[in-house]
């Protein structure tokens, strides 16, 4: 007995199709989480210093985030700023 096993390769125009359609999808989907951080970062803004403190960022990280192109996520920005005073704190502390 014969066993034939047929595969069929796709190639040319319909990978390329695909892989442009995936990048456009992750481009939208990283512009709406963008968008949605960037407005998460402008309602932080209502808060009092005292607030902001005690998520360790001040008024300037807010303004410093927000000051990122369109395209990117304010909040890596922000995130970064608050991860960086608090190794300083953690350090001031050792000392």
């Amino acid at each position: 007995m014969t066993t034939t096993t047929r595969t069929t390769e796709v190639t040319g125009f319909v990978p390329a199709i695909t892989s442009a359609l995936v990048q456009a999808a992750g481009f939208v989907t990283r512009m709406i989480v963008a968008r949605r951080n960037r407005k998460s970062i402008l309602s932080l803004g209502e808060w009092n210093d005292q607030m902001l403190h005690d998520i360790g960022v001040t008024r300037g990280d807010l303004h410093a985030a927000l000051g990122t192109s369109l395209l990117d996520d304010p909040s890596e920005r922000l995130g970064a700023l608050a991860d960086v005073r608090a190794r300083v704190r953690a350090a001031r502390s050792i000392s």
